[in-house]
């Protein structure tokens, strides 16, 4: 970070710890941002005592690393609506957890973002052979399980606009044809949740299902990617975690299900 000419050396100390302990996955340590901020390990310490006094950084689970605090989701919120994102990944952060420890599979949380699906939030599982899951990735709506979700809960003209921008195709598995895009698209609308069958990259699948506002407008979407052919069972177990904890992350935000066709 380039410290500015007049700044002041403790408020730029401080934009770097929390720049260092919003990039921790699992929360750090005291002694890890001594070592990575290069400052005394007291001016350290009383940085973050303050911080946590005004809830920007809080300990994990109690323990002895740190992660941000409950004080930056109220500042999110005072930004923009849309920064109710910060909401909708504390909210998630233990339902996701709590099942990839479950089924031994990572769990992806993604918001849309303009044509594409921004990877919000990433649950890791315990297991040796999981996906590894990057915060902050993009993907295309018409690529993936995710990105139908978030096309099939869309006014009928935006997803006219989405497609008559062009199908780019990933692998061979990939829709690419605006009317098989919009069967499909009916077809996840009907069942709640969208499957990935090799259209993001060969061998990968996955199942997602959406997340709800008070509105019932789609915020999110929860998905678990995996690599190869699950049995039926193991595939029924996956795709229940996955309905079962968009339910339940919608409920925890006060969200509901957006009215049918007939209904509206």
């Amino acid at each position: 970070m380039i410290e500015p000419k007049h700044g002041s050396p403790v408020v730029e100390k401080t934009a770097q710890l929390l720049e260092a302990v919003a990039d921790a996955k699992t929360g750090i340590s005291l002694a890890a941002l001594v070592d990575q901020l290069g400052v005394p390990r007291s001016t350290v310490y009383r940085i973050l005592n303050s911080l946590a006094a005004h809830g920007l950084v809080a300990r994990v689970n109690g323990g002895a690393s740190y992660e941000l605090g409950p004080k930056f989701i109220e500042l999110a919120r005072s930004i923009s609506p849309g920064a109710d994102r910060a909401t909708v990944i504390e909210a998630a952060r233990p339902i996701l957890t709590a099942a990839a420890d479950r089924i031994f599979e990572s769990f992806r949380l993604a918001a849309p973002e303009g044509n594409e699906m921004m990877t919000i939030f990433a649950a890791s599982s315990p297991g040796d052979y999981s996906l590894f899951i990057k915060v902050g990735s993009r993907s295309r709506k018409h690529v993936g399980a995710a990105g139908k979700l978030a096309l099939a809960y869309s006014d009928y003209g935006d997803i006219e606009a989405y497609c008559s921008g062009g199908l780019e195709a990933k692998t061979p598995y990939t829709i690419t044809d605006p009317e098989a895009l919009k069967e499909a698209l009916v077809e996840i609308r009907r069942n709640g949740c969208a499957e990935d069958n090799q259209e993001s990259n060969l061998g990968l699948r996955a199942f997602a299902a959406p997340v709800f506002d008070s509105e019932g407008r789609l915020v999110a979407t929860i998905s678990v990617p995996f690599i190869g052919e699950a049995t039926p069972d193991r595939a029924r177990a996956i795709k229940r975690e996955v309905v079962e904890g968009a339910a339940i992350l919608t409920k925890a935000i006060n969200g509901k299900q957006p009215l049918s066709k007939q209904e509206t």
